[in-house]
C-alpha cells in the first residue's frame, strides 16, 4: 500500500534532515557513501548536502574524511536552552504576580514576525483567562510583545513587525507610526497596554524583561476581564507587573536600575 503524498514535501529539505538525525544519533563521523546506503540518498544527494551544512558550520569533516555534527548547532541550543532557562526563572515570579493581582499572568517573547507564548498562570478563582504556552499571537496588538518590542533599536523593531498591521478588533492599531508612538511612550514609562487590541473584552498590562546585557528578551504581565477592572486598581496592577519584571530581569543577569527609575516615576505620577 502506497504512502500518501505529504501535502507539502520537499525532498531536499526531508533529506537533509535525515543526515541530520542520523548523525545526531550515532556519535562517530560519517563517510558519503556510509550515508548514502543507509538513508537510501544517492552520493550525489549526500555530498551536496554535507557541503551546504559544513560551508555553515552545521557539520564538519573530521581527518578521516567522516563527517559529523558541527558547532552551529551547539550554538542554536545553547539559545533555545536561553528560552527555555528564561521560562523556568520566569515561573516563580508568574505565579506570585498571579497570586497577588488575581490575574492571569503571561510571558511572551518575540520570535521573527509573531509573538510566542513562553508561560501562562491562571487564579483559582471562578472566572479567568487562559492562554496556552507555545502559540504564536501578532505582536503589535500585545501588551507584552509591544514591551519587548519598545527596548529593541528602531530598525530591529520594524524587523520584527509584519508587513501589514492586521485589525483584530476595532481598536487595534494598524498604523505603524501611530505604534511606534506607541513604543516610544512605552520606552519612557516601562509600561505596555492592550486595551481591546488583541480581543474585545480583554485588557492587558506589560512590562519587558531584560537580560544581563541590557536587552529585552521577553515581555510578562496580567490579563483580565474589562468588565472587571477597576481604574482605582490600575496603579497597583502596573507597580506589581513592573517589579515582577524587574525581579525576572534580575534572575536571568540584569544588574540596571531601569526597573527602579520605572516604579519611582510610577509612585510620583499616582
Amino acid at each position: 500500500m502506497r504512502k500518501a503524498a505529504k501535502k507539502y514535501a520537499v525532498p531536499a529539505v526531508e533529506q537533509m534532515l535525515d543526515i541530520v538525525e542520523h548523525l545526531a544519533q550515532n556519535h562517530r563521523g560519517y563517510g558519503i557513501t556510509e550515508l548514502s546506503r543507509a538513508l537510501g540518498i544517492s552520493t550525489n544527494g549526500v555530498f551536496r548536502i554535507l557541503k551546504c551544512l559544513t560551508e555553515r558550520s552545521y557539520t564538519e569533516e573530521d581527518p578521516t574524511g567522516g563527517y559529523r555534527l558541527g558547532t552551529q548547532f551547539f550554538t542554536l541550543g545553547m539559545k533555545l536552552r536561553a528560552r527555555f532557562e528564561l521560562r523556568r526563572r520566569a515561573r516563580p515570579h508568574l505565579e506570585r504576580l498571579c497570586e497577588a493581582t488575581g490575574e492571569t499572568t503571561q510571558l511572551h517573547t518575540l520570535r521573527e514576525t509573531r509573538a510566542l507564548v513562553l508561560d501562562c498562570v491562571t487564579p483559582t478563582g471562578m472566572v479567568f483567562l487562559q492562554v496556552l504556552p507555545g502559540s504564536l499571537l501578532e505582536p503589535h496588538a500585545s501588551a507584552f510583545s509591544k514591551a519587548e518590542l519598545a527596548f529593541l533599536p528602531v530598525d530591529e523593531a520594524r524587523r520584527r513587525l509584519p508587513r501589514m498591521l492586521k485589525a483584530l478588533t476595532p481598536h487595534t492599531v494598524t498604523d505603524k507610526t501611530k505604534l511606534f508612538g506607541e513604543l516610544a511612550q512605552i520606552r519612557r514609562t516601562g509600561l505596555a497596554y492592550d486595551h481591546e487590541d488583541y480581543i474585545q473584552g480583554i485588557y492587558c498590562i506589560g512590562a519587558p524583561v531584560l537580560d544581563v546585557n541590557g536587552e529585552p528578551v521577553a515581555g510578562v504581565g496580567v490579563t483580565g476581564l474589562v468588565s472587571l477592572f477597576h481604574s482605582k486598581t490600575q496603579p497597583a496592577l502596573e507597580h506589581a507587573v513592573l517589579a515582577c519584571a524587574g525581579q525576572i530581569s534580575r534572575d536571568i543577569g540584569y544588574a540596571g536600575g531601569q526597573f527602579q527609575e520605572f516604579l519611582r516615576s510610577l509612585e510620583k505620577n499616582t
